[in-house]
């Protein structure tokens, strides 16, 4: 029996000594990264940005690839990527500092420093995880897949992360989306019910935003809100050079733009017949006559019926558009 004991003994220390090294290789992961996260200043918090220290982009670039391995292995919630490149930490701190000064709510950047404060936030929220559980290395679980609040964090960075590659990164994009919203704070003053869409995320909210989408396309298929409408319909269309800045509109599009102006002008023509107006008003209340009527439907607006009319069956002509848009 004290043979046996001995022997005993000797297994369950070798079996323990070799599970500690496990766990030990399985937490290697999170343990480079904070000790990446020690080497970087706390710059991620409300007031200050990363442009108050000179961090070293060194460091920070290997967290991030850190960042990456990590979410290959743990985010079983999402896709897994383990492409999530430095850049778009950069970009949007670069933008955070950049649109500081006029991106008050409501002003033509607000939206870019949304989505950056976004990213930011996801990526600053990784770093106090890892100073968290800095003093208590012991109770990350070595199936990095089944701490929580590990996971919860990465799904949340490879969420902002995309939405950083794919309007961040692209200028043109960037500018779509903050013209597009300023658009939507415009007709928000039109037609007030749209707020409380937006607020109470209102079902119909998501019948009417592609409305929206397509009429601002259609009063001016030049301007940078084009972009995005040529992003999510690039078949719509004509196949243009990589330098080309602007894409010619496919056959469809172009009877729709065609409608377009057609029922502006006509809509023009009811609408000064009431009153001797400028063409910069009536140009105005031809746009707000159609943005009502993309947001109320069938109720009336106050305008004249002839001119209701014709921004009604304007508006029915884009609806097919606006589910198409909906789909991508």
């Amino acid at each position: 029996l004290a043979m046996f004991d001995v022997a005993w003994a000797a297994f369950e220390q070798r079996y323990i000594c070799e599970l500690i090294a496990i766990e030990e290789r399985a937490r290697k992961l999170v343990v480079r990264a904070i000790d990446c996260e020690a080497k970087l200043p706390i710059s991620e918090v409300p007031g200050r940005t990363a442009g108050d220290f000179p961090a070293s982009a060194a460091v920070e670039e290997e967290l991030l690839k850190f960042i990456s391995t990590l979410n290959s292995i743990a985010n079983y919630k999402r896709k897994g990527r383990d492409d999530l490149g430095v850049d778009i930490v950069r970009s949007a701190r670069a933008i955070m500092r950049a649109e500081a000064p006029a991106a008050k709510p409501g002003s033509s950047r607000a939206a870019a420093r949304v989505l950056a404060s976004d990213i930011i936030a996801s990526y600053t929220a990784l770093r106090c995880y890892f100073r968290k559980v800095k003093h208590c290395i012991e109770h990350v679980d070595p199936h990095l897949c089944n701490n929580e609040g590990l996971v919860a964090r990465l799904v949340d960075y490879e969420e902002t992360w995309e939405i950083g590659a794919r309007y961040i990164l692209d200028a043109p994009m960037l500018d779509a989306i903050c013209d597009l919203v300023c658009q939507v704070h415009e007709a928000q003053r039109v037609a007030p019910e749209l707020t409380a869409m937006i607020q109470d995320c209102d079902v119909e909210l998501f019948m009417v935003l592609p409305r929206l989408v397509v009429l601002c396309f259609l009063a001016d298929p030049r301007a940078k809100r084009a972009a995005l409408v040529r992003s999510l319909l690039p078949h719509r269309f004509w196949p243009t050079s990589p330098d080309a800045a602007l894409g010619r509109l496919g056959p469809e599009l172009e009877r729709l733009s065609l409608s377009f102006r057609q029922a502006a002008s006509l809509l023009s023509s009811s609408l000064s017949s009431t009153d001797s107006t400028t063409a910069e008003t009536c140009q105005a209340a031809v746009w707000e006559e159609l943005v009502r009527q993309a947001v109320n439907g069938e109720r009336a607006s106050g305008a004249p019926k002839e001119a209701q009319r014709v921004a009604r069956d304007l508006v029915h002509s884009i609806e097919t558009w606006s589910l198409e848009l909906q789909r991508h």
